[in-house]
């Protein structure tokens, strides 16, 4: 985790972000630094990343906070905060993500909504209105009121205190240790934790964030070294009509079938053995980056429709390859999504190339 937090922070600080100074912002707001600090109330969504990043203000709208050190004491609508170190002490109206190596919320903290928090130290404290989800390897429950369930996915659990209105659900072969001071309603064991199925989904999260820093330091170099290839994706998309879809979908759903074939044809010839080397190369970067043409897109597409001000490309890409995290962790649809995400983006850079011819 403390690899990642150091890749985020590296790609980050790449973002061009305008500073304003105001007492209360009434647009979408985003800075980067080394010590990043938000006191001002906003009016909109703000994206902050750096070293040390706190938040001590109201926000009507998204925190997005990225950095080594994390803290939160403001009001927000909702929250996405991802850090090595993780202290919560503040409102959230609405859903919660929170991802750190250590996460740490106190007992003034409220989540009116779902909370979802991944890392691998977590004590929690405060007042929970609705469903919490805990994957972590060690958890503690001290002086927190659930109004809702509670599902840990952990190898060491503590509950010292609390209450607990919902289910309390946990792995049966967890190191677990419930005081009588804690009120629960109802506990119910789950799957083992080292069990293939317990271990996948740690496994899984672990990946794709490291895949989210990936991509992002991938679609900065881009952006900062050929900024035309992404340009024309939101020149060409900025009125998506049905039948662009439609096109920019068959145009990738071929070349994922066609160019492999293609390919071993030609790996097969002496002439066009080393073309198809090259082409099969070739096939296989495209589909690493087609996952980063397609969040620019997504992102974009969102951009307009909630921000809508003056782009910002990095950031544009950012907010893509977050959805995409997201969806990519949803179990049931992950697969799905995947797909579409390598058909469209092999569909993308397919008309990047032809354009640039």
């Amino acid at each position: 985790m403390k690899k990642l937090s150091k890749v985020l922070l590296v790609v980050l600080l790449f973002m061009i972000c305008p500073v304003v100074n105001a007492e209360t912002i009434e647009h979408f707001y985003a800075k980067a630094g080394t010590d990043v600090v938000m006191q001002d109330d906003a009016k909109a969504s703000v994206a902050l990343a750096g070293t040390n990043v706190e938040i001590n203000s109201n926000i009507s709208g998204i925190s997005t906070g990225i950095g080594d050190q994390v803290k939160f004491s403001g009001t927000t609508d909702y929250a996405a905060l991802i850090g090595n170190n993780v202290e919560l002490d503040g409102t959230i109206n609405n859903d919660a993500l929170i991802i750190g190596s250590i996460v740490n919320s106190s007992t003034s903290t409220e989540f009116n909504r779902d909370t979802i928090i991944v890392g691998s130290e977590i004590s929690l404290s405060g007042e929970f209105a609705r469903n919490v989800s805990v994957y972590a390897s060690s958890v503690t429950i001290k002086d927190a009121n659930i109004a809702g369930n509670l599902k840990i996915h952990a190898s060491n659990i503590t509950i010292e205190s609390g209450n607990i209105k919902g289910t309390l659900s946990y792995p049966e072969d967890a190191n677990a240790k419930i005081s009588d001071e804690a009120s629960i309603n109802e506990t119910v064991k789950t799957d083992p934790i080292n069990s293939e199925e317990g271990n996948t989904y740690l496994n899984t999260v672990s990946s794709k964030i490291w895949s989210f820093a990936c991509y992002a330091l991938i679609f900065a170099v881009i952006c900062l070294l050929f900024p035309k290839i992404i340009t024309r994706i939101s020149d060409k998309y900025e009125k998506v009509e049905s039948g662009e879809v439609i096109e920019v979908f068959t145009k990738g759903l071929l070349t994922l079938i066609l160019l492999p074939i293609i390919g071993i044809m030609l790996f097969m010839t002496v002439i066009g053995l080393p073309l198809g080397v090259i082409g099969l190369i070739f096939y296989g970067v495209a589909i690493y980056l087609s996952t980063i043409f397609t969040a620019y897109l997504l992102g974009y597409k969102i951009w307009q429709k909630v921000f809508n001000k003056d782009m910002n490309m990095l950031l544009i890409g950012l907010i893509g390859l977050f959805v995409l995290l997201i969806l990519n962790l949803i179990p049931g649809i992950n697969y799905l999504v995947a797909i579409i995400t390598i058909v469209i983006g092999l569909g993308l850079i397919f008309d990047s190339i032809k354009a640039s011819r």
